[in-house]
C-alpha cells in the first residue's frame, strides 16, 4: 500500500493552531488606501478567494485520487507505472506550486518598509527561525505517517523521505531562497540610491537574476549533468544506457544513503529520494514567483479588470511551459517518479493555466451579482466555490486525516465469498462493484468519502473559524 502523495497503490473568531506556510492560508492582500466602489472593484482590504480555492482544488485531487483503491481503479487515477503523466502525477506538483505562492503572501510583512535595516536589508532572523520551525514540523509529520500504525514490520522498515518530508525540505530552501534574496526587488530611491556604490548594485543584480531565474536553472542543469554522466556500477545495471528508474543516480544514491529496505516498497529507488528533489524545487519556485507578482502588484489584484488580465498572462505562460516540456520531453522522458525536467515544466504549465483559471472564476468577476443567466450560474456554482474555499484553509489537516482515515481501514483484515481484502477496499469491491463496473465503482467510493465526510468537515471548521496549524 502506497504513502505517496497522490494515490495509494493499494488503494478564536478566528482560532488557529499555525499552518506551516508551505500550505498553509495565505495571508490576506491588501492596500495601505480604500478604494472607491464601483463595477470594477472591490474592497481595498480583502483575501484573494482564488488561494485558499486553488489549495483546496488540490485537496479535492488528493483526496480523490488517493481514495481509490488501486486494484478496481483505472489507470489514468494511477501514478505512471515508469514514465508517462496522468491525473495522479498532478496532485503533488499542484502542492509544490500552492506552496510557493504561500511563501511571499504569508511573509508579506519581510519586505515593509518598518521592516527595513540597513540599505533596503530586511531584518531575517526572526523569519528564518519560524521557517525551521515549520520546516522541521512538516519533517515531523511525515515521519509520523510513514510510521503510522506503529508495528514492527512497518517501523523496521521505516521511510526517512516522502511527501511532507519533500514539502519540508522544499519550503525550507525556497523560503530561504525569498529572504535571502527577495531585498533585491525592494526600490532603491532617495539616499539609499546615493549611497549605494557600484558594489552594493552588482549585488542587487546578481541576486534578483537567482532569485527570478537562477536557482530553477543552476537545480535543473545540476540534476540533468549528474544524471546523464552517471554510470550505475551494480552489476544488473552494466549494460543500461537509457535513463532507467532502476538504474539511475537516484537509485544509487537512495539505496546508497539508507539501503533498499527503506525505500518505497523496498523498490531500488525513493520517489521522493535525494536527487529528484533537485527539480521539484522547480515547482514551488514557479508557485514563489507568481506569490511575489500578488505581493508587489495588490492594486492589480483588488480590481476584476486587473485579475482578468493576469489571468489571461498566467494561462497564456502556463500553455507556453506545457508546450516547452512536452518538447523537452522527446529528449528527456517525462516521468514523475525521477522528477524529470520535463515533468516539472509540463507540471508547471498545468498548474499556472489551473491557478489562472481559479483567480479569474473566483476573483476575476467572472460571476458577478447581474440578473439573468449569470445569476443563475453564480447561485449554481456558489457552493462549490464556498466548499473549495473551506478545504482550501486547512489542507494540511486534510491531507494527515485522509492518510491516517486510510492507513487504518487498510490495516482491517476483512474475509467476504472467500476472499481476504480490508476494511478500506470491501465497500468499493463487493458494494458497488458487484453492479457498476470497477474503475466506476472505484471513482463513486472515492466521491462519497469526499462528499460525506471530507467536505461536511470542511464547511463545519471555515463555520467556526477553525484553522488547524502547527
Amino acid at each position: 500500500m502506497s504513502r505517496t502523495e497522490g494515490l495509494r497503490p493499494a488503494a478564536r473568531s478566528t482560532r488557529s493552531v499555525a499552518f506551516p506556510a508551505a500550505i498553509s492560508p495565505a495571508a490576506e492582500v491588501t492596500t495601505a488606501q480604500p478604494v472607491a466602489k464601483g463595477p470594477e472593484s472591490v474592497p481595498g482590504r480583502r483575501r484573494l478567494d482564488a488561494l485558499d480555492a486553488s489549495r483546496g482544488s488540490v485537496v479535492v485531487l488528493r483526496i480523490f485520487i488517493g481514495s481509490q483503491v488501486a486494484d478496481i481503479a483505472a489507470p489514468v487515477l494511477l501514478h505512471a507505472d515508469g514514465f508517462g503523466l496522468t491525473v495522479a502525477d498532478l496532485v503533488f506538483p499542484g502542492f509544490l506550486f500552492i506552496m510557493g505562492m504561500a511563501v511571499p503572501v504569508s511573509m508579506s510583512a519581510f519586505l515593509r518598509p518598518s521592516a527595513a535595516h540597513g540599505p533596503g536589508r530586511p531584518e531575517r532572523r526572526p523569519y528564518v527561525l519560524r521557517i525551521v520551525r515549520r520546516a522541521a514540523s512538516l519533517y515531523a509529520i511525515g515521519m509520523f505517517l510513514n510510521a503510522f500504525p506503529f508495528l514492527p514490520e512497518v517501523v523496521e522498515q521505516l521511510r526517512f523521505v516522502g511527501v511532507l518530508q519533500r514539502l519540508a525540505l522544499v519550503y525550507l530552501v525556497v523560503s530561504l531562497l525569498y529572504i535571502t534574496c527577495a531585498w533585491s526587488m525592494l526600490p532603491v530611491i532617495g539616499d539609499t540610491a546615493k549611497a549605494a556604490g557600484a558594489r552594493h548594485r552588482v549585488l542587487r543584480s546578481s541576486a534578483r537574476a537567482f532569485l527570478l531565474g537562477g536557482f530553477p536553472l543552476i537545480s535543473v542543469a545540476v540534476w540533468i549533468v549528474a544524471t546523464y554522466t552517471f554510470h550505475n556500477p551494480w552489476p544488473e545495471c552494466a549494460d543500461a544506457h537509457a535513463l532507467a528508474a532502476n538504474c539511475s543516480l537516484e537509485a544509487y544514491v537512495d539505496t546508497s544513503a539508507w539501503g533498499v529496505e527503506h525505500n518505497f516498497e523496498a523498490a531500488k529507488f525513493d520517489p521522493e529520494g535525494i536527487m529528484s528533489t533537485l527539480v521539484a524545487v522547480a515547482n514551488c519556485w514557479a508557485g514563489l514567483v507568481i506569490g511575489m507578482d500578488i505581493v508587489r502588484n495588490k492594486r492589480c489584484y483588488r480590481e476584476s479588470g486587473g485579475v482578468r488580465r493576469r489571468s489571461s498572462s498566467l494561462v497564456a505562460v502556463g500553455v507556453l511551459c506545457v508546450g516547452a516540456g512536452l518538447a523537452l520531453g522527446l529528449v528527456i522522458p517525462i516521468g514523475k517518479q525521477l522528477w524529470t525536467p520535463s515533468f516539472a515544466l509540463v507540471t508547471i504549465g498545468i498548474t499556472t493555466v489551473g491557478f489562472g483559471v481559479v483567480l479569474l472564476a473566483f476573483d476575476g468577476g467572472l460571476w458577478a451579482n447581474r440578473t439573468g443567466v449569470s445569476a443563475v450560474i453564480r447561485r449554481a456554482v456558489s457552493p462549490v466555490g464556498d466548499t473549495l474555499v473551506a478545504l482550501g484553509r486547512n489542507p494540511l489537516f486534510f491531507y494527515v486525516l485522509s492518510e491516517l482515515v486510510i492507513t487504518t481501514l487498510d490495516y482491517i483484515p476483512v474475509s467476504y465469498h472467500g476472499k481476504e481484502g480490508t476494511a478500506w477496499s470491501v465497500g468499493a469491491e463487493v458494494g458497488l462493484a458487484s453492479w457498476l463496473p470497477a474503475p466506476l465503482a472505484s471513482m463513486v467510493w472515492a466521491l462519497l468519502w469526499l462528499l460525506l465526510f471530507y467536505v461536511p468537515l470542511a464547511r463545519l471548521l471555515m463555520s467556526r473559524g477553525w484553522y488547524i496549524r502547527v
